[in-house]
């Protein structure tokens, strides 16, 4: 349960209040500015453009900023990077009508650049500032913020931009920027690295005399060979990720072209999805000694039958209101499970880390994860064009049960 010490949990919500404020405007942002330029435009190939360049610097920028969150005061960060996003917001709003294409993929870079930042920066704080037994709690609710915001982040900027416009939108970011900046600057309880005052490692597998971008993420890797387990699992999530990745091209697809209902009927079942991954984020954190990396390969096993359920309207012939529900009731499992064992192999990175190294072990799953998901995507692309979405769910099926049976031999294996 929730229940820790006063200061502990004081100091711990202070930083989800920081994380919630910077993540809902971020999210906000990413969702909208490209949107605008589509409204505005009425150029797809631009907003492809803008969405892709600005993705870049987010896989390029994840190992350094694992290493920034070992490295690097978490406050002094976090206030720099508020602060440039506040300030690309006032950009923004002054340039924006003569130069909107350049604004926009100027500000999305940042945004995703400092997306990079976060993902880390966050996670990495809390085995600093929680004990061991609190750690997958933390972790649960830390994951479950972040996918709030994701919901709420775009949803506001809907409304803001349907009421007022753009601007009224960024000029909400700026607000909620600012407050973290302020909730940041004013809390002593976000602590730095152990290793920064020397900017030496302390475990076995750092580097001591040298502190190079390549060095420090190369002392990560040596640290995740040593520990085989932990490495099979990170692989395994990855190609997981790749698979269920397709879930992101089938669900739309399926509503608006099988179904041929429109895009409000997409964005309900993406929302039930993300209150699935909620509901699993949760459910770690309500029970985090049933959830172990011992059950790693039957939550995969389990989260094998989601696109069993997507299928099943379709399989049988139901009608179009059957279909929907089976798909939205799939993807919600598929979701459950998915957060559940992202918590579960989060927390154990966090527990298996020397405190030094928290950072960059999680930047480079992040990374890894994140490169796997367009690839999974591609492919699923062209698997539905070439053999439709009932064969594609089936395989996808398929393969998480393949990916189960596997991790629990060689689970098996490796702990003898």
């Amino acid at each position: 349960m929730y229940f820790w010490k006063s200061k502990e949990y004081l100091h711990f919500g202070v930083l989800l209040t920081v994380q919630a404020l910077a993540l809902v405007s971020e999210s906000a942002l990413r969702f909208a500015l490209p949107l605008y330029l589509l409204n505005v435009s009425g150029d797809p190939s631009l907003y492809g453009v803008a969405t892709a360049v600005a993705f870049v610097p987010s896989v390029l920028l994840m190992p350094a900023a694992g290493v920034v969150a070992d490295r690097v005061d978490m406050r002094r960060i976090l206030v720099i990077a508020g602060s440039v996003l506040i300030s690309c917001s006032a950009c923004y709003l002054f340039l924006f009508r003569a130069h909107l294409l350049l604004m926009t993929i100027l500000f999305l870079v940042a945004l995703y650049a400092v997306h990079a930042l976060y993902i880390p920066m966050f996670q990495a704080q809390i085995p600093r500032m929680l004990d061991t037994a609190h750690v997958k709690q933390g972790v649960s609710l830390v994951n479950q913020v972040s996918t709030a915001s994701n919901i709420i982040g775009p949803a506001l900027a809907g409304v803001l931009m349907g009421w007022m416009g753009i601007a009224l939108l960024v000029c909400f970011g700026m607000v909620c920027l600012v407050a973290a900046v302020m909730f940041t600057y004013a809390c002593p309880s976000l602590k730095r690295s152990p290793a920064a005052p020397s900017g030496v490692g302390t475990g076995d597998f750092a580097i001591a005399e040298r502190r190079s971008l390549f060095q420090d993420v190369r002392a990560a890797v040596l640290f995740l060979r040593s520990e085989k387990l932990l490495l099979l699992s990170i692989v395994f999530a990855c190609l997981v990720n790749a698979v269920l990745a397709g879930v992101n091209v089938v669900l739309p697809y399926l509503v608006t072209e099988q179904l041929a209902w429109n895009a409000a009927a997409a964005g309900l079942a993406e929302a039930v999805g993300a209150v699935g991954a909620l509901a699993g984020s949760a459910f770690v954190g309500l029970a985090p000694g049933f959830c172990t990396m011992k059950r790693f390969p039957a939550f995969v096993a389990l989260l094998g039958f989601g696109p069993l359920i997507s299928t099943m309207g379709s399989f049988f012939g139901f009608d179009a209101a059957v279909q929907f529900a089976c798909l939205t009731v799939g993807v919600a499992w598929i979701l459950f499970w998915g957060s559940a064992i992202t918590v579960v192999l989060v927390s154990d990175i966090q527990l298996q880390c020397e405190s030094d190294m928290v950072g960059r072990v999680l930047a480079l799953f992040y990374a890894v994860a994140t490169c796997a998901s367009p690839v999974g995507q591609a492919a699923c692309g062209i698997a539905i064009d070439m053999s439709g979405t009932t064969v594609l769910l089936v395989f996808m099926a398929t393969a998480m049960e393949f990916f189960a049976v596997s991790m629990a031999l060689l689970f098996k294996k490796h702990t003898k």
